[in-house]
């Protein structure tokens, strides 16, 4: 059985390295296709001994067709420069082809861990992503292309990505996709496909939305949509795989509306949400924002709740269905709820018993934000507590390393979060600075080496250069200095 790796590319001279390292001696060819790299990334590509084609821009699908059509294996396997793959996900992959060799199932849909700029997973998402090298098996849509096969299962296996974006970028890259989403849109009509007519609607909405956050404005005729897509919405009322996308666009027409600043229509079509009890955390998390807004407080505080009550439910899926795009916001949020004067020393007692009787995480942090802000005695017997009984919750611990008690308390924070996920930014930066004051540079050397993220890197350069001269790499040392003075 021969395994092909796919790849489109485009200026990934950042990403494609670490990609590229984790599917060496996994695939028995790794087919590359660039669509006008303008960096290093033709020679990266070429350095790690794969199959590089060039090829013209002409849509998402058409160049992972044009990748499919270059793969010689009986299973192909898309990667996005910004993915990586781990050695126990590629035996997982391994053990269930060979078991499907025989089997109908044309692909495979995997799970997608998106990490955030701090190495913290943000969420899961999932995407068909491999497939038999079938003739009649490719990819449609210039934008958010989809496979059109019979069976693609949920299957156990994940993937790392780290393309998180900087506002500029997601502002560009909304825009660029705003065209191809019309072109697929005009397509879609032309067919009367209601359901790619609904699918090219929600992510017509979603690059919207991001626009209106960048820009505090789109154009006046984005709103003519709502009506066409509330239409085919009403169509396919009953049919169960169009149910996410049908619900979460109501969210996207309200989040511009809130952008906006008309506050009343967003509320009217998260209600709308709501009322076909479509409890999602994204929506009480917006609807929350907007009567914090509106300085309808206690509104805002009774919402907030509920939307922390149905977060753990949400982070229990394993599908696209439980993916939650404000984790971090609802976080931050929480975060800021106290000092906001959302909740107060009398909401105290309230919390608590969510507390105890969920063991929630979120209900835990709110709650000691609580007692941190009235009653300091009791934050600390109370965070003692939680930090026994949430030793395998990377969040909380985090929460834990950032309000440290003393510095040995952050040690040995730091330690245990880094068990649990070896590319947390945090723990990696405490446990590397650490090591580096004792002058212990080898071990300083393993954390400062995990910090994947740029920025972070640059907080502690000069403490990292010199700990890559303390052992022996001075060569790498003095690059990073060059790339300092440019």
């Amino acid at each position: 059985m021969k395994l092909s790796a796919a790849l489109i590319v485009r200026n990934e001279e950042e990403h494609l390295p670490r990609l590229l390292k984790s599917l060496q001696g996994k695939f028995d060819e790794i087919v590359v296709v660039d669509t006008g790299s303008t960096d290093r990334t033709i020679d990266i590509a070429e350095e790690f001994c794969c199959k590089v084609y060039e090829k013209e821009w002409n849509g998402f699908a058409d160049a992972r067709n044009y990748a499919i059509s270059k793969c010689s294996g009986d299973w192909v396997w898309h990667f996005d420069a910004d993915f990586e793959l781990e050695e126990e996900e590629y035996t997982k992959f391994l053990q269930i082809v060979r078991k499907l060799q025989n089997s109908d199932v044309e692909a495979l849909t995997i799970n997608v861990k998106n990490y955030n700029n701090a190495g913290i997973v943000s969420g899961v998402s999932s995407q068909t992503f491999i497939h038999r090298n079938l003739e009649y098996i490719r990819w449609h849509g210039n934008i958010h292309e989809t496979l059109h096969v019979s069976q693609a299962p949920l299957v156990p296996i994940y993937v790392n990505h780290y393309g998180y974006q900087d506002a500029q970028t997601s502002y560009e890259k909304a825009l660029r996709n705003l065209a191809l989403i019309r072109k697929d849109l005009e397509k879609a009509y032309e067919k009367g496909d209601k359901y790619e007519i609904l699918i090219k609607l929600f992510y017509l909405f979603q690059s919207y939305a991001v626009i209106a956050h960048h820009k505090g404005n789109i154009e006046d005729n984005w709103a003519t949509f709502i009506d066409e897509f509330l239409a085919v919405r009403k169509s396919n009322d009953n049919d169960k795989n169009l149910y996410f996308f049908a619900h979460y666009t109501l969210l996207y027409i309200a989040n511009i509306y809130y952008l906006l600043q008309k506050y009343e229509k967003a509320l009217y079509f998260l209600d709308k949400a709501l009322n076909d009890r479509f409890i999602h955390p994204d929506i009480l998390y917006l609807k929350t924002k907007i009567l914090h807004t509106m300085s309808k407080k206690r509104e805002a505080s009774t919402t907030f709740l509920a939307c922390l009550k149905s977060l753990e439910k949400f982070e229990s899926y394993k599908d696209s269905s439980g993916v939650v795009d404000n984790m971090e916001n609802i976080w931050k949020f929480l975060l800021d709820a106290v000092p906001n004067r959302i909740f107060y020393q009398e909401d105290y007692i309230k919390i608590y018993e969510f507390w105890k009787q969920s063991r929630s995480i979120y209900f835990g942090i709110l709650l000691l934000e609580i007692a941190k802000q009235y009653d300091s005695t009791n934050y600390i017997k109370l965070r003692r507590k939680m930090e026994r009984l949430y030793q395998k919750n990377e969040r909380a611990l985090v929460y834990f390393l950032l309000n440290p008690i003393n510095e040995q308390n952050s040690i040995t924070l730091a330690k245990t979060i880094v068990t649990l996920n070896s590319k947390n930014v945090y723990a990696n930066k405490v446990l590397a600075l650490h090591y580096y004051k004792n002058n212990t540079f080898d071990r300083a050397l393993h954390y400062f080496s995990n910090i994947t993220t740029q920025n972070s890197l640059l907080e502690i350069l000069p403490q990292f250069i010199d700990t890559l001269k303390q052992c022996g790499y001075a060569n790498e040392a003095q690059k990073l200095l060059d790339l300092l003075k440019k």
